[in-house]
């Protein structure tokens, strides 16, 4: 058995007990926002992925860990607001005891995200952790800071798949979310990493600017014989005050499903199972695995359901505290997540098809849990005060990334050389 490092506050006098919380535990917002949802659907109410996952697994099959928050740029999207580096991120020692205690529970893969997670001073000792435990590795990275010794160092450590992230297929569309230079430098890293023949994947976030460059995006991704892999866009972090702005419109939802028709090799992961209510059931997931199959483990220990749903009323437990397995096992957040009712879902005819959609984007567009999803495809979304707010033309993009574009590690904005 594993000897754990002490972590932070973990056993000091007068530090909570290990005992089982109850539900006052909860945050008094998350208490409320679960209670809005209704009974839990009990067995004979659910169907598809969800009759799988209600209740929740002994462990999850993958866990998001956010490395660091430290990144070289910065998207106007950021789910989880990165640029400088957290006061109390893991030491290395403290990661490579919780990449211990995950491969004890026998977690399936760690997908690891920051910030940008080569810029985790340990990055590398986790890493080569992770592949003596046989820990299946995914990284997911802006590409900016791969160099070909990189690439072949990294090609040692297999298995361990790369997601490289490319918001556009242009340097006009993707750089105005991901800042000046960002598009050619992530194509450089790509190139890199191909050349090592590893596992690639280009990750793009859908918008409304971005859905005109889904064929050329699918030929950048062959061309370096990767994935194609097409994630929803969250109003998390930053991409709070742009999702009004940048979110497809219900007609490009529409189209993208059928694209999606046409390229079966896209990967989709459980992003876009809202759409199933336009009738069709997409691959992957039809359900929010949040909580269930998987979880987010943030920079300074925090644990979330999702890593887009790192509101701090919906925190589970902190890892300066408890241990995950602790944390997976007993936080009241975790069990009312998993109990959550369908709310004002309950009555549609198509839920079984896509449950309701995503409970982050609901929180964090609605302060509720209990209504639609706000891109619910079957209604015109409701009228809502972040969307009044943050309607902004798309020029204002470009300001916010003119200084900010890319940083130094530090985050001292500085322009590009």
């Amino acid at each position: 058995m594993t000897q754990f490092v002490q972590f932070l506050g973990r056993g000091r006098s007068g530090a909570k007990s290990c005992e089982r919380p109850g539900p006052l535990a909860l945050h008094p917002l998350a208490r409320a926002a679960f209670a809005e949802t209704g009974k839990p659907l009990s067995p004979a109410q659910v169907s598809g992925s969800q009759r799988f996952l209600l209740g929740g697994l002994s462990a999850p099959i993958t866990v998001t860990w956010e490395i660091t928050a430290a990144c070289n740029l910065r998207c106007v999207h950021c789910l989880s607001s990165s640029g400088k580096r957290r006061p109390r991120e893991l030491t290395t020692d403290q990661a490579l005891a919780l990449v211990d205690e995950l491969a004890e529970m026998q977690v399936f893969q760690i997908h690891f995200g920051g910030g940008e997670p080569f810029l985790y001073p340990g990055i590398w000792r986790v890493l080569e952790r992770c592949r003596e435990r046989d820990l299946v590795m995914c990284v997911s990275t802006n590409g900016t800071l791969i160099t070909s010794e990189r690439a072949r160092r990294l090609a040692a450590l297999e298995p361990i798949y790369f997601q490289v992230s490319l918001d556009g297929a242009t340097p006009e569309t993707n750089d105005r979310i991901r800042g000046q230079g960002a598009f050619q430098r992530a194509l450089r890293g790509l190139e890199r990493l191909a050349a090592a023949n590893l596992s690639l994947t280009v990750n793009s976030v859908l918008t409304r600017y971005s859905f005109p460059e889904l064929d050329r995006l699918y030929a950048i991704a062959r061309n370096f014989n990767a994935k194609l892999r097409v994630t929803r866009l969250r109003p998390s972090g930053r991409g709070r005050a742009v999702w009004a702005e940048l979110h497809p419109t219900r007609e490009q939802y529409r189209d993208f499903v059928a694209w999606l028709r046409e390229h079966p090799d896209v990967l989709t992961a459980d992003s876009f199972f809202h759409l199933n209510a336009f009738g069709e059931r997409l691959a992957g997931l039809d359900m929010c695995g949040a909580a269930t199959a998987t979880c987010c483990i943030c920079p300074e220990g925090e644990v979330y359901p999702c890593a887009f749903f790192q509101a701090p009323e919906f925190e589970a437990g902190n890892l300066h505290e408890q241990s995950f397995r602790e944390i997976w096992q007993r936080s009241p957040v975790f069990a009312f997540y998993r109990q959550m009712g369908a709310g004002a879902c309950s009555g549609c005819l198509r839920y079984d098809l896509c449950h309701g959609g995503c409970p982050a984007t609901k929180w964090f567009v609605l302060q509720s849990l209990q209504g639609r999803d706000p891109e619910c495809v079957l209604a015109d979304s409701p009228t809502h005060p972040l969307a009044a707010k943050q309607e902004t033309p798309y020029g204002a993009i470009t300001a916010a990334v003119r200084c900010s574009s890319v940083t130094s590690q530090d985050g001292a904005c500085q322009e590009e050389a």
